[in-house]
């Protein structure tokens, strides 16, 4: 593993550590495999670094032919849609199981996907309202992870993010 690569694992696991003390203390928290809102609900197309693109492209290529090929027919409807200006108001992420609600390349998933629902942000609005509804209506306490620095350390760490287009189309 690389200094570049070790140092994205470093945020990893300072991710999951947070993620791991959430939810040993909400034994309630909705995160979890087939809680899928927030895949079936992207406010866009996934925009990522070159090395999470990397990972992501890596973890796609490992899939079963089969399974590879509908998540291929997924990217292509997704870019024809960005080509013609017709993308929703929500995305369903390309690389979300739909029937399961599992994520196909789960180990390999960026870093955003691994923040949501435990990491907020003060500059935007961009969270989990099925978290915000559960932690108000329990009167619970939850101390948040903060997604500004993670994605300021992500930032100096790979540079600034490439848009979905960008990566299948113009790479």
């Amino acid at each position: 593993m690389n200094n570049t690569d070790q140092k994205l694992q470093t945020i990893g696991d300072r991710i999951q550590a947070t993620v791991q003390g959430i939810q040993v203390n909400h034994d309630w928290w909705p995160c979890r495999r087939g809680c899928d809102g927030c895949c079936r609900q992207l406010a866009r197309p996934p925009e990522l670094t070159q090395l999470e693109w990397a990972r992501v492209d890596q973890a796609v290529a490992m899939l079963t032919p089969t399974v590879r090929a509908e998540v291929e027919h997924k990217i292509d409807a997704l870019l024809v849609q960005i080509a013609e200006n017709t993308v929703g108001q929500y995305v369903v992420c390309p690389y979300l199981d739909e029937n399961s609600g599992a994520c196909l390349i789960y180990d390999s998933r960026p870093i955003a996907c691994r923040t949501y629902g435990f990491f907020v942000t003060r500059t935007s609005d961009l969270y989990c309202k099925l978290i915000e509804t559960e932690v108000n209506a329990r009167g619970d306490h939850i101390v948040w992870g903060n997604a500004e620095v993670i994605d300021d350390q992500l930032t100096r760490l790979a540079g600034e993010p490439i848009s979905f287009k960008v990566h299948y189309i113009e790479d």
